[in-house]
């Protein structure tokens, strides 16, 4: 199915999303059961996520070969891939990075598997990632919500959200500033996370 007419004349159910082409899918989210596009995604951008990405799968498989004396929760590092936040009505996110459990290859990812997710975003964000997907996320119960944002050469700020007590919504819990923090991220929950800037970095200083 393509971007059809009924996509867009009544709300989207699970099964409508599921049943469209996957560069539709790919090129849009699910906000209550209507499909949104998603924005232009640079280069930097790009770069950055992966480089976001790859530094969680680092962190992960330092996690895996540690000595403890239980056995590992099973996580994976996925980019761009369809959340669901919520079924009914219908509303799929795709974080630019995100930490989550293990499902199998071809499940969809919904939000009680998802531990970390992270959006990308430009040195003056839009409303999209600060205040939606913030409120989504956080109402979804996902445990941990970073905001990076980026110039030409990498990852300049990290913001890292989480939410106090028993609340819906998310307090930030640090923030990370290139220029001044030796760590993009340095956390121990849900396993010891330690990021520096190189990590982010997509580009060699001038």
């Amino acid at each position: 199915m393509t971007t059809n007419e009924l996509a867009f004349q009544r709300l989207l159910s699970l099964d409508d999303y599921l049943a469209l082409d996957e560069d539709v899918q790919r090129d849009n989210e699910v906000v209550e059961g209507r499909l949104v596009p998603r924005e232009p995604r640079s280069r930097p951008h790009q770069k950055t996520a992966f480089r976001l990405a790859n530094a969680f799968e680092a962190a992960v498989l330092k996690y895996k070969a540690s000595p403890s004396g239980e056995p590992a929760t099973c996580y994976e590092i996925n980019t761009e891939v369809p959340l669901q936040l919520r079924e009914v009505p219908l509303t799929v996110r795709i974080p630019d990075a995100i930490v989550h459990r293990c499902r199998g290859q071809f499940e969809m990812l919904e939000a009680q598997d998802a531990v970390i997710v992270a959006e990308v975003v430009s040195r003056w964000p839009v409303s999209r990632d600060r205040i939606h997907k913030m409120g989504e996320y956080a109402k979804a119960l996902i445990p941990h919500y970073l905001i990076v944002q980026f110039d030409e050469l990498g990852a300049t700020i990290v913001e890292h959200y989480a939410p106090i007590g028993t609340d819906t919504s998310y307090s930030r819990v640090g923030i990370a500033h290139r220029d001044r923090d030796i760590w993009a991220l340095n956390v121990t929950i849900p396993f010891e996370i330690q990021i520096g800037w190189p990590d982010l970095a997509v580009a060699m200083p001038a």
